[in-house]
C-alpha cells in the first residue's frame, strides 16, 4: 500500500474511533480502489474492507476475486465466501458476523444498499460518510491521477474537433472513445475496470439537451455544437466541453456565446479556498437573469471531480461546500434555447492556495472553434463509416 492510501486508512481509523464505532464496512467500489487500489466488478457479489480503529484491515470478498485480491498490499486476514447466495452460515453477512461480532457498533457507507445493510447482524448500524469527505480534497497523487486524465480528455476534444465538417454524422465523434482507450492502452498501464471514454456531440438544436441521446445519423451543421469529452483514466477522471461552429457563427450566436463566456469569467473570478460553492452558481444565475436569460438555465455552475465525473463538492445553490485547496471542480455555466442550441464551455479546475489552475487546456476562444475548413477528406472517411454501419442513407 502506497503512502497516500495508508494515510487515508490511519485518517479513517482516527475517524471512527473518536466515534466510538467498533468497525466500518467500506463496500462501495470507488471507496475500495481509493483505500486499497484494488479494482473489481461486484455484480451481485458484495466486497468489503473491515476497518477497525487500530490494527490491520481485513477483507471479506466473493471466492472469484480471491487470488487477485491476494496481490493487495497492506491488509491483513482475507476471507472468501464461496457465492451468494450460500448456504446458510456460508454467506458474506455470517463471515462479517463472526469477524466482528453481533455486539458491534458497525459503521456503514451512505451508498450501502439497504439489502446489504438488512443483513449485517450487529448491534448497531450508523451511517458514515467521513470517506465522502476525505475524497473532497486531493492529495498529490490523485491530482497527478486527474492530470493524466485531463491530457486525455482535452486530446478528445481535439480530436473531435478536427474531425469536425459539414454533413458529419453523431455516431462518428463517439468513435473517437476507442482512439482515446487506444491511447492510453500503449503509452501508460492500463486498467479497464477503472477507465472509460465518452466523446459525444450534438448538433444544434438538439445541442439543447446535451444529456439525451440524439439520432445517431443526424447530421452536423449551423448553430452551436456541443462536445463532450468526459473520461476516466485508471481510476481518475476529468471532463472538457467546448461549444463550436461550422463556418461563421450569426451574430445572435456570438453574442450567447460571449455571454457565457462571461459568466465563466464570474465564476472563475471566485475560485479560491473559502468560497462559498453555492455563492459561485447563484452569481452566474444572477448574471443571465439580469440579461434576460433566466429560462435558458438549465443546471447548477459546476460539481467535483476525482474517481467519478460528477462528485462533490457541488456548485450549486443550496449546496453546503466550502472550497479548499486542492479541490478539483468544473466550471460550465451554459444556457439553453429549444430552438437554436446550448452554450455551454467546462473545464476541470484545481482549487489552489491563492486562486486556480485550468488542467484542461483545449483553446476557449471563439475564433479558435470555427470550423472554416471544407475537410474534403474527412467527407470521404466519414462517407466509408456510414456506410459501414448502414446510416449512409440518412439525411
Amino acid at each position: 500500500m502506497d503512502k497516500y492510501r495508508q494515510d487515508r486508512v490511519k485518517r479513517l481509523q482516527k475517524y471512527i474511533g473518536e466515534q466510538g464505532i467498533d468497525a466500518m464496512l467500506v463496500t462501495s467500489q470507488d471507496a475500495i480502489f481509493y483505500l486499497s487500489g484494488a479494482s473489481y466488478y461486484p455484480y451481485e457479489r458484495p466486497f468489503f474492507i473491515i476497518v477497525r480503529p487500530e490494527g490491520i484491515p481485513s477483507l471479506v470478498v466473493p471466492r472469484l476475486e480471491y487470488e487477485h485480491i491476494m496481490k493487495v498490499e497492506g491488509f491483513g486476514k482475507i476471507q472468501y465466501y464461496f457465492e451468494y447466495p450460500s448456504v446458510p452460515g456460508q454467506n458474506w453477512y455470517d463471515f462479517i458476523a463472526r469477524d466482528i461480532g453481533e455486539k458491534a457498533i458497525v459503521g456503514i457507507e451512505p451508498s450501502m444498499p439497504s439489502a446489504y445493510r438488512e443483513l449485517i447482524k450487529a448491534r448497531e448500524t450508523v451511517v458514515v460518510d467521513y470517506i465522502d469527505t476525505m475524497r473532497l480534497v486531493k492529495d498529490a497523487s490523485e491530482i497527478e491521477a486527474i492530470k493524466l486524465a485531463c491530457k486525455w480528455t482535452d486530446e478528445g476534444i481535439r480530436l473531435m474537433h478536427e474531425g469536425l465538417y459539414r454533413g458529419e454524422c453523431v455516431l462518428e465523434p463517439i468513435m473517437h472513445a476507442r482512439d482515446l482507450q487506444t491511447g492510453v492502452i500503449k503509452t501508460t498501464d492500463y486498467n479497464y475496470m477503472t477507465s472509460s471514454f465518452l466523446t459525444p456531440a450534438w448538433p444544434a438544436p438538439k445541442s439543447s439537451q446535451p444529456h439525451s441521446l440524439p439520432d445517431f445519423s443526424s447530421r452536423f451543421g449551423d448553430g452551436p455544437i456541443v462536445m463532450i469529452s468526459a473520461n476516466r483514466v485508471n481510476g481518475y477522471a476529468a471532463e472538457c466541453e467546448r461549444t463550436v461552429f461550422l463556418g461563421e457563427p450569426c451574430a445572435r450566436d456570438r453574442k450567447l456565446f460571449d455571454v457565457v463566456m462571461k459568466a465563466r469569467e464570474i465564476a472563475y473570478s471566485m475560485v479560491k479556498p473559502g468560497t462559498r460553492c453555492e455563492d459561485i452558481d447563484l452569481a452566474t444565475q444572477e448574471y443571465f437573469k439580469s440579461l434576460g436569460y433566466g429560462d435558458a438555465i438549465r443546471h447548477r455552475t459546476g460539481h467535483g471531480i476525482g474517481l467519478g465525473t460528477h462528485e462533490a463538492p457541488w456548485l450549486s445553490a443550496g449546496g453546503d461546500h466550502v472550497l479548499e485547496e486542492n479541490m478539483v471542480i468544473s466550471i460550465e455555466p451554459a444556457l439553453y434555447f429549444d430552438d437554436i442550441g446550448g452554450f455551454r464551455h467546462s473545464d476541470t479546475v484545481l482549487v489552489t492556495k491563492n486562486g486556480y489552475e485550468n488542467l484542461t487546456h483545449y483553446p476557449r476562444d471563439l475564433e479558435s472553434l470555427i470550423v472554416k475548413e471544407k475537410r474534403t477528406l474527412k467527407k470521404i472517411k466519414g462517407a466509408i463509416i456510414r456506410k459501414a454501419v448502414g446510416l449512409d442513407k440518412a439525411k
